[in-house]
C-alpha cells in the first residue's frame, strides 16, 4: 500500500518529487503492477474457489432440502401407518375382548350339556337298573306260574277223580233204589262241583297262558331296552368324554385369547409411545425442512453474489493486464542485459541442476517442513538462486522460499510452459520481490505414483543503464 500511496503522490505532485530518481519511479510502478497481478490473480482464485464452495453449499442445500422433504414423508407415511397398526390393534384388543367373553359363555353352555350329559347318564343307569330288576320279577313271576301249574294239574286231577267218583256214586244209586234216592242227589252236587271246576280249570290254563304270553313279550322288551339303553349309554360316554375334551379346548383358547388381548394392549401402548416420539420427530423434520430450506434461499443469494464477484474479478483481471501491459512498454527504456556469465553452457549448467533437483525421490510428497529445509540448503549453496518453490499440477503452491506472492500459478508462463513442454526460461525481468533483474528457470516434476508438479527458481542478472 505504501508503495501504491508514493506512486500517485508522485503523478499527482510532480513538483514535490522532482528530485526523485525517474527509473527508480518506473521500478517502483514495474514492482508494483506485478504485486497488482499478483492480487487480481489471488482475488480471481479465491473467486473460483468460493463460486465452487457456494455451488457445492447450494448443491448439498437442495440435497440436504429434498432428503429432508423425503424424511418427512417417510415419517408421516410411518406415523399413518403406526395409527393403522394401532387401530387395528384396537380392533384385536375388542375382539379378543368379545371372543373372550363369547368363549365363556359356549363354556358356561359346554357345562351345562357335561351336566345334563352326566344327568340323562345317571337317568340311563337307573333306568337299566330298573329294567333289570323288572326282568328279574318277571322272570320270579314266570317261575311263581310254574308252581301255579303244579297246583292246576294237581286241582285237575282231584276234579277228574271227583268226576269219577261223581260218576261212580250215581251208578251205584241207582243200583240201591228207593235207598239209594239221598245217594243220588249227593252224586249229582259231586258232579256238578266237578264241572264247575274243570270250568275254573279252563279259566285258568287261559290266564296262565295270557300271563305268561305277556310276561315274555315284556321280556323281549326290556331286553331290547335294555340294549338300546346299553347303546346309548356307550354314546352317552362318548359324548361326555368330547365334551370333556373340548372344555380342555376352551380353556387353552382362553388363556390364549388372553394373551393375544395382553399382547394388543401392549401393542397398543408401544405404538402410542413410537407415535408420540415419531409425532415429535416429525415436528422437528418440518422445522429442519423450513431451515433448508432458508439454507437453499441463502446459498442461492450467496452464489449469485459469487457470480458477480467472480465477473467483477475478471474484469479487475483484464484492467490489470492491460496496466500491465502499458507499464511494461512505458518502462522499455531500462534496458536488463544477461549476466556476463549467464551463456549457453551456464544454461545448460542450470538446466542439469534443475533436473537433479527435480529427480529427487517423493519431492511431491515432502512436507512444507522437509521442503524449506531443503530450499533453504539449496540457496546456501548456490550463490545466484533467489528464490524456489513448488507447485502440483493444479497450480497451487505446496512450498516458497522466500514465499510467494501469489496463491495459484496456473496462469503463469513459467508454470504453463514447464508443465507442457517440460523446461521453461523466461527473458529478463524485473523482480516483485528484490526489485533487481532475474530469470526464472522452471521444469516439470514427476512422481512415481504418477503425480505431476512444477519445481521453479529465479536466477539473479544485472541491469545496465542506457
Amino acid at each position: 500500500m505504501g508503495l501504491l500511496l508514493k506512486i500517485v503522490n508522485a503523478y499527482r505532485n510532480p513538483a514535490a518529487h522532482e528530485s526523485t530518481n525517474g527509473q527508480l519511479m518506473t521500478d517502483d510502478i514495474v514492482v508494483a503492477t506485478d504485486r497488482l497481478e499478483s492480487i487480481v490473480e489471488r482475488i480471481f482464485n479465491e473467486s473460483g474457489r468460493i463460486e465452487q464452495a457456494s455451488g457445492n453449499v447450494l448443491t448439498m442445500s437442495e440435497t440436504i432440502l429434498r432428503h429432508q422433504t423425503e424424511a418427512v414423508d417417510g415419517v408421516e407415511a410411518l406415523n399413518h401407518f403406526l395409527q393403522s397398526v394401532r387401530h387395528r390393534a384396537e380392533d384385536s384388543s375388542a375382539q379378543a375382548k368379545i371372543m373372550r367373553e363369547t368363549n365363556a359363555s359356549l363354556e358356561e353352555d359346554l357345562r351345562h350339556a357335561t351336566q345334563a350329559l352326566t344327568d340323562t347318564s345317571e337317568t340311563f343307569a337307573s333306568l337299566t337298573g330298573s329294567t333289570q330288576r323288572t326282568s328279574q320279577a318277571i322272570y320270579y313271576l314266570l317261575e311263581q306260574m310254574q308252581h301255579i301249574a303244579e297246583i292246576r294239574n294237581m286241582l285237575k286231577n282231584m276234579v277228574e277223580q271227583t268226576s269219577m267218583l261223581a260218576m261212580d256214586a250215581s251208578s251205584e244209586a241207582s243200583h240201591a233204589g228207593a235207598n239209594g234216592q239221598t245217594f243220588a242227589v249227593a252224586a249229582g252236587s259231586i258232579k256238578e262241583l266237578a264241572d264247575s271246576g274243570k270250568r275254573s280249570l279252563l279259566d285258568i290254563d287261559l290266564l296262565l297262558h295270557n300271563i305268561r304270553q305277556a310276561s315274555l313279550e315284556v321280556l323281549a322288551v326290556l331286553d331290547k331296552n335294555q340294549q338300546l339303553i346299553a347303546s346309548n349309554k356307550e354314546k352317552l360316554e362318548d359324548s361326555h368324554r368330547f365334551l370333556s375334551q373340548v372344555q380342555g379346548r376352551f380353556d387353552v383358547l382362553e388363556r390364549i385369547i388372553s394373551a393375544n388381548e395382553e399382547a394388543c394392549l401392549g401393542q397398543v401402548e408401544t405404538v402410542q409411545k413410537m407415535a408420540g416420539q415419531l409425532t415429535q420427530l416429525l415436528n422437528k423434520s418440518k422445522e429442519s425442512t423450513r431451515l433448508a430450506a432458508d439454507v437453499q434461499t441463502i446459498s442461492a443469494g450467496q452464489n449469485s453474489i459469487v457470480k458477480h464477484l467472480l465477473e467483477a474479478s475478471k474484469h479487475l483481471t483484464d484492467i490489470s493486464d492491460e496496466f500491465s501491459v502499458v507499464v511494461k512498454q512505458r518502462s522499455e527504456h531500462v534496458e536488463i542485459v544477461d549476466n556476463p556469465q549467464f551463456t549457453i553452457d551456464t544454461f545448460a549448467q542450470w538446466k542439469g541442476t534443475m533436473e537433479a533437483w527435480a529427480a529427487q525421490d517423493g519431492l511431491l510428497q515432502s512436507t512444507p517442513e522437509e521442503l524449506q529445509e531443503l530450499f533453504q540448503t539449496w540457496i546456501e549453496k548456490t550463490a545466484a538462486l533467489e528464490a524456489v518453490w513448488l507447485n502440483n499440477a493444479d497450480g497451487d503452491f505446496l512450498h516458497s522460499l522466500p514465499p510467494a506472492g501469489i496463491v495459484n500459478a496456473k496462469r503463469r508462463p513459467w508454470f504453463t510452459g514447464a508443465l507442457q513442454d517440460g523446461f521453461y526460461i523466461s527473458a529478463p525481468y524485473l523482480s516483485a520481490i528484490t526489485k533487481k533483474p532475474c530469470v526464472t528457470i522452471s521444469i516439470r516434476v514427476a512422481g512415481k505414483d504418477g503425480s505431476r508438479g512444477v519445481l521453479g527458481a529465479d536466477i539473479h542478472c544485472f541491469v545496465s543503464e542506457e
